[in-house]
């Protein structure tokens, strides 16, 4: 399987709490980002989100189109991403959404990870596969 990393940049985003009662959060936000490395390319990506009162318990979900090319492979896919963070955070969860590919990237399918480093730097690997061209 195909094992693609890339830096990434958030370029731009526009939070909005939507609902609040009782210091809970429900949230929405846009964000675009600009990929480099084994990915290169842009994304639009929309979120919602549920903060609490307690830092270390929130959770979001995220549907996120990205357009580039992955291994010089070009074309558009869909990820699924979310996370629920709590005392113990659960790993974020990163699935590339099947039948949403176009172009090089149709029919692609996987799974994906963001790692975002000390100094806020993210990291994204994928390890995907295509079908045979």
């Amino acid at each position: 399987m195909p094992h693609a990393v890339s830096t990434v940049t958030i370029d731009s985003s526009t939070d909005q709490t939507w609902d609040e009662h009782d210091g809970i959060k429900l949230g929405r936000a846009r964000l675009t980002k600009t990929f480099q490395g084994d990915l290169e390319g842009t994304s639009t990506v929309e979120m919602v989100s549920v903060l609490t009162q307690v830092e270390s318990s929130r959770a979001y979900f995220a549907v996120e189109r990205f357009e580039g090319s992955v291994h010089g492979w070009r074309g558009t896919f869909v990820l699924e991403h979310s996370a629920l963070a709590m005392p113990e955070p659960v790993a974020p969860s990163w699935v590339v959404m099947p039948d949403a590919g176009t172009g090089d990237l149709r029919g692609m399918t996987g799974t994906g990870e963001i790692v975002i480093a000390p100094d806020g730097g993210h990291t994204l690997t994928l390890d995907y596969e295509l079908p045979e061209v």
